[in-house]
């Protein structure tokens, strides 16, 4: 029952991610979306913290990284699998753990990094420095550190109860086993997301921004997932 409710949430994301890439087709480069809106979070102007939460790109944009997360995992997982017969999502597949990636993608990948792009695009023209503030910034001091708490809480709340003894004992097996491979990880992050994006400002037309972002992102959440779990999977094993 619950993977069938997981394939189904999936696939009423995907039109959300479409109409994401469809809203985006027209402008000049992607920060284009973002730079005629209000600054992020503005409390003043024609614009409420209200309005701005429930703004329909902020929903879609937080559809697509949950949608993103749910297949990267999936993939990552299906690769880890130990199951002789190969499959998409595997037999032994961790449903709590993809959980805890959608929740993590939608709400951060998705949601909170909606207002960090319009905070770059508002405060920097050139695309090398919204990069550097992005990937030198708040990828190691807001990105991780969410993932490093987000994820087991989640993880050891569903599995044993949110407040539980059990729940909290797993809760800190699953943060020293992240923690340790944060460091790695975030090499491989700016091994692989430096010169995507280096291209993707230079090189990629406008119309195919969000549809080269998204792709690479497909790969990167399964690389975040398979990096940061692959000890665990083989432990549990």
């Amino acid at each position: 029952m619950m993977r069938q409710l997981l394939l189904t949430f999936l696939l009423l994301l995907v039109p959300q991610t479409f109409g994401f890439v469809a809203t985006q087709s027209s402008s000049k480069h992607v920060a284009s979306a973002y730079t005629k809106r209000a600054p992020a979070l503005a409390l003043s102007g024609d614009a409420t913290l209200i309005d701005q939460l429930t703004d329909p790109l902020l929903l879609q944009h937080m559809a697509t990284g949950g949608a993103l997360a749910f297949a990267g995992d999936v993939i990552a997982q299906s690769l880890l699998s130990k199951e002789e017969e190969k499959s998409i999502p595997p037999k032994d597949w961790d449903v709590i753990r993809t959980n805890a990636f959608v929740v993590f993608g939608a709400l951060y990948t998705g949601g909170a990094q909606h207002f960090i792009f319009n905070y770059l695009n508002n405060s920097f023209d050139e695309p090398l420095a919204r990069l550097g503030m992005a990937q030198f910034f708040f990828i190691p001091f807001c990105y991780y550190p969410t993932f490093l708490f987000m994820t087991p809480a989640l993880r050891a709340g569903w599995e044993y109860g949110f407040g539980s003894e059990e729940a909290k004992d797993r809760q800190n097996q699953l943060f020293s086993e992240v923690a340790s491979k944060i460091p790695p990880t975030l090499l491989r992050n700016w091994c692989f997301w430096l010169p995507v994006q280096f291209v993707q400002f230079n090189y990629i037309p406008a119309e195919l921004n969000v549809t080269f972002t998204a792709a690479f992102g497909v790969i990167w959440n399964a690389i975040l997932s398979w990096s940061t779990a692959a000890g665990t999977t083989e432990k549990e094993a």
